[in-house]
């Protein structure tokens, strides 16, 4: 990543933080900004830092360690402090977004939260005592998605599914599909819907989105998935419908309404492995409804937005109650100049 990109996104995100964590983190070189996933908060704990492959301890001369002594410990008033300037001192504004782990912040950056959930008929309708806060950098990075983008969409739209672990980029390479998808980048402009419920692909703020997802892209920021899918399949009449993290049966059925009606879908999964993804009972509804034509799976935290693997859909097979290869993945692993067919049968 560009320094001089990544830095700034770094500061935008760490504004909300207490005074003196703020300027700890502040006074790290630009290069571990940069590369900087996340920012780990948690009470009478050291403060953390989460990089490609590494987590580090920073100290109050904003140093790098990879053994927690002698570095800042958090207090439970910094973190009750960073919750009101997260929530612009409005917590009751933000209890539903609380209440599903989250706080969505100005730039697409999002803080997860943990603590103490008060129930209500056996469902979480609050958060208190919040004991750590993971602040997750979000990342504009285009390009991210050209591997995808040349292999799924050269000649027409594909239904594509990106899976990966935790921390693998999904996010940022659907923030990059959509851009290219609505900015002409495959040679036309294809309108696009997103369907943003956490504020993460466009970060919507006060109307305008702070990140530039293409001049074709309508942003549906808030919205929980099922309903921000059917309510572009009935205003907006979107080509491609890009959502983030497929969970419940809700975005299931949402994105099978939007199937029946012509719209391409591309969205994110978690999953480390093909055998995880395939034994998903939301992924195998999917599949079996031909929701997509391809499926990308990422590396790991240490390979953020690197494809480490690529099916096509039409190499699974139905069998015994689920999904399995009958045919081969081609295989990143080696990197982009070197790739290789795996497994059985003809090549994919």
């Amino acid at each position: 990543m560009d320094i001089r990109l990544g830095a700034p996104r770094f500061n935008q995100a760490i504004e909300s933080l207490p005074a003196r964590l703020r300027d700890i983190l502040a006074a790290l070189p630009d290069s571990v900004k940069a590369s900087a996933s996340e920012v780990r908060l948690r009470a009478e704990r050291p403060l953390m830092l989460t990089s490609p492959g590494q987590n580090w301890f920073v100290d109050s001369f904003a140093r790098l360690h990879n053994i927690p002594a002698a570095c800042v410990l958090v207090t439970p008033e910094e973190i009750e402090e960073a919750i009101l300037a997260m929530c612009a001192y409005s917590v009751h504004s933000h209890q539903n977004e609380m209440a599903k782990g989250f706080i969505s912040l100005k730039g697409g950056h999002r803080a997860g939260i943990c603590g103490t959930a008060v129930l209500q008929n056996g469902r979480v309708q609050a958060v208190r005592n919040v004991t750590s806060l993971n602040l997750r950098i979000a990342r504009d990075i285009h390009g991210a998605a050209d591997e995808i983008v040349g292999r799924a969409f050269k000649d027409s739209l594909c239904g594509v599914l990106v899976a990966g672990p935790p921390a693998s980029g999904k996010t940022t390479i659907l923030r990059d599909l959509a851009r290219q998808l609505a900015g002409g980048r495959t040679g036309r402009y294809y309108r696009v819907a997103v369907a943003d419920e956490r504020g993460e692909l466009g970060a919507v703020h006060e109307g305008i989105p702070q990140n530039d997802l293409g001049a074709a892209c309508d942003i549906l920021s808030g919205y929980p998935k099922g309903e921000a899918i059917m309510t572009a399949v009935r205003t907006l009449s979107p080509q491609v419908i890009v959502c983030d993290e497929i969970g419940g049966e809700e975005d299931v059925s949402g994105i099978l309404d939007g199937l029946r009606s012509g719209v391409r879908f591309v969205a994110s999964v978690h999953a480390e492995s093909i055998e995880e993804l395939l034994g998903k009972r939301q992924v195998a509804r999917l599949l079996s409804e031909d929701a997509f034509g391809m499926i990308f799976l990422l590396g790991g935290h240490d390979r953020p937005c690197k494809v480490k693997e690529t099916i096509r859909t039409e190499a699974l097979r139905y069998e015994n109650g689920g999904y399995t290869l009958h045919r081969s993945v081609l295989c990143h692993d080696r990197g982009a100049d070197d790739v290789e067919y795996v497994g059985q049968g003809e090549e994919a």
